[in-house]
C-alpha cells in the first residue's frame, strides 16, 4: 500500500489542525565526533556521524504513555487525561517500534505546516560548502519516521481530527580508521537541504529549503582544529588534552580516589566555546559504561553534569572531590561538547565527546589518611620518619604491607637460596594497586659499607620479575661465590 496516498485518502475526510501554529519546521545537523586520550601528547579518533534530522510538528506525550485501552476508556490514576491520541501510522514515541493502532495520552498536539511526510525520495542535499563529500545526494540514506495521529479521542470524540508530524533522519556514520574521510567530507559552512512542501503536487512537487550553518569546532589534541578541502587543515591551536601530564601512565592516568583530584585542560576558550554552547562531565564504570559519578540515588536515571554554558561559564578544569571511589576501581572520564547554535529554524547541534581511562590507585598520601589519628603532626607522618619506633620508615611499612603504628609489626625482607645452583633469591611481594606511584629496587654488598642497586646490566645480580605484584631478584652466583647482603628501596614517584 502507499501510505502516503492512503493517508491523504483517511484525512480528506477529516480536518488537518490549523488552528494551534508552533512555530515551524525545526532542522537539526550535527558533525559529531568521538576522542578518547591515550597519552599527555596522544589521541585516538574513535569514530563519529553527520546526522540530520527535520522534524514539522510535534506532540506533548504524558508519562503514562500508551495504555492499550478501548478509544473511550476512562482516565487513571496516572493518566488523568485519559486515552486521547490514536496512532494511525508510525512510531509515535520514537522507541523503534511502530505504534500503529495503538493509544496514548497526549496533552498537545501540533501539525505539520511546512513538510511532507512520507516522502523521503524528494529530500536531498542541495548546496554544501567545498569537500570531499559525494554529490548531489551527499552519500545521505533518508529514513522518513513521520507518524499520522488522531486527537482528542476524550474531549471530542465525534470530531476527532488527525495530525501529520513529519520526521524524516539520515545518518552518514564514520569508523575509528576514517578521521580523515570524516573531516574531508564535513567542513564548517552552510548546508542546504531540500524537502517537499506540505500539499505539493506529486508530479511537480514544490521544495522547502533549509539552510543550516555549520561552524568549526574544537577536536582533540593533536590537531588540526578544523579542516577544509582546500586549506589542507586550519591549525587553530585550540585542540582539547587533558593537561595532568605527570599522572599517565602508560594509556591511563593514576590517581588517589581518597584525595581530592583537579582534572585540568585546554581547548576551551573565547575562540572555541560560543553561546550556546555546553560542556558536561561524567565518570564511568570503565567495564559497564555505566555513569558513577555525578553520584545518583539507586533506581533513578544518571546523567552528565553541566559544568560549563553561556551562565556557568567556559570550564577549564572540574575538581573531584574525595571518597567517590574506591581504590583499585578502574574509571572512564568523559566530556561532552556540545552546540546549540540556532538560526530560526536551523540549529547546528555538533557534538565532541573527549574520554581517557582513570586507575584509582593507592598513594602514599592516601594511607596517611586512613592510618594515622586525625590530628596527627606533619613531622610524624612523613615518608622517610619511623612513626612506631620499628627500624622502619613509614613508607618502608607502607610499601611493605606493615602496620606503621605497631612496632611488632615489621618487614622481613630476607634474601633465600633458589635453584639447584644455589643462588640467592630475595623477593617482594608489592603493594596492590600502587600502579606508578612507588617503585621498588634492591641493593646488595660485599662490605656494608659500598651498597650497589641493582639494575638489567649489573653483572652479579638480574631483575627475574617485576610486575604489578612482584619484584624478585637473583644472584648470577652460588651462595657463598656471591653474599646474600640485601636491602630494599622504595621510590615514591609521586
Amino acid at each position: 500500500m502507499n501510505i502516503a496516498t492512503h493517508t491523504a485518502a483517511i484525512l480528506g475526510a477529516l480536518t488537518l489542525s490549523a488552528t494551534l501554529v508552533h512555530g515551524q519546521a525545526r532542522t537539526f545537523l550535527g558533525d559529531n565526533k568521538s576522542f578518547k586520550q591515550v597519552g599527555p601528547n596522544q589521541s585516538v579518533y574513535l569514530g563519529g556521524s553527520f546526522d540530520v534530522t527535520l522534524i514539522d510538528g510535534f506532540a506533548t506525550i504524558l508519562p503514562c504513555a500508551s495504555n492499550g485501552a478501548s478509544i473511550f476508556a476512562p482516565p487513571n490514576i496516572t493518566c488523568n487525561a485519559g486515552t486521547t491520541a490514536l496512532v494511525s501510522f508510525g512510531d509515535f514515541n520514537r522507541d523503534g517500534t511502530l505504534d500503529n493502532r495503538t493509544y496514548f495520552s497526549v496533552a498537545q498536539i501540533f501539525t505539520a505546516l511546512r513538510v511532507e511526510p512520507f516522502r523521503p525520495s524528494l529530500v536531498e542535499l542541495y548546496a554544501a560548502p567545498p569537500s570531499d563529500l559525494p554529490r548531489p545526494l551527499g552519500g545521505f540514506n533518508w529514513r522518513d519516521s513521520s507518524v499520522v495521529v488522531f486527537f482528542d479521542l476524550v474531549t471530542n470524540p465525534q470530531d476527532v481530527r488527525g495530525y501529520e508530524i513529519t520526521r524524516y533522519l539520515s545518518s552518514r556514520p564514520y569508523l575509528g580508521t576514517e578521521l580523515n574521510r570524516h573531516r574531508s567530507e564535513i567542513v564548517p559552512g552552510v548546508y542546504t537541504f531540500k524537502f517537499p512542501s506540505l500539499g505539493s503536487d506529486e508530479i511537480n512537487p514544490s521544495s522547502f529549503f533549509v539552510q543550516v550553518g555549520h561552524r568549526e569546532m574544537v577536536e582533540a589534541y593533536p590537531g588540526p582544529g578544523g579542516r577544509s578541502v582546500n586549506s589542507e587543515g586550519i591549525s587553530v591551536g585550540n585542540d582539547f588534552r587533558v593537561t595532568n601530564d605527570d599522572f599517565w601512565s602508560g594509556d591511563k592516568m593514576e590517581f588517589d580516589p581518597r584525595i581530592v583530584f583537579k582534572f585540568e585542560w585546554e581547548g576551551f576558550n573565547q575562540s572555541t566555546f560560543i553561546g550556546g554552547d555546553e560542556v558536561h562531565f561524567a565518570i564511568e564504570d570503565r567495564a559497564t559504561g555505566a555513569i558513577v559519578y555525578p553520584p545518583f540515588p539507586p533506581g533513578e536515571a544518571t546523567f552528565p553534569q553541566l559544568i560549563g554554558s553561556s551562565t556557568l561559564g567556559i570550564p577549564t578544569f572540574f575538581e573531584l572531590g574525595p571518597v567517590f571511589f574506591d581504590v583499585g576501581q578502574e574509571g572512564t572520564a568523559k566530556i561532552i561538547f556540545s552546540r546549540n547554535s540556532r538560526a530560526g529554524g536551523a540549529s547546528d547541534v555538533s557534538e565532541r565527546t573527549f574520554t581517557w581511562d582513570i586507575d584509582f590507585i593507592d598513594t602514599f598520601d592516601g594511607f596517611l589518611l586512613e592510618t594515622f589519628p586525625v590530628g596527627t603532626a606533619e613531622e610524624l607522618t612523613a615518608p622517610d620518619v619511623d612513626f612506631d619506633g620499628d627500624g622502619y620508615t613509614n613508607l618502608e611499612e607502607y610499601a611493605l604491607q606493615t602496620d606503621a603504628l605497631d612496632p611488632a609489626d615489621v618487614p622481613n625482607p630476607t634474601p633465600v637460596l633458589g635453584g639447584r645452583a644455589g643462588q640467592c633469591v630475595l623477593s617482594i611481594s608489592k603493594r596492590p594497586f600502587v600502579g606508578k606511584s612507588l617503585s621498588y629496587q634492591v641493593q646488595y654488598t660485599t662490605d656494608l659499607v659500598t651498597w650497589t642497586t641493582i639494575t638489567a646490566s649489573d653483572p652479579n645480580w638480574y631483575i627475574e620479575f617485576d610486575n604489578e605484584n612482584l619484584y624478585q631478584v637473583r644472584s648470577v652466583l652460588p651462595f657463598g661465590e656471591q653474599t646474600c647482603l640485601t636491602r630494599v628501596q622504595i621510590v615514591q614517584n609521586f
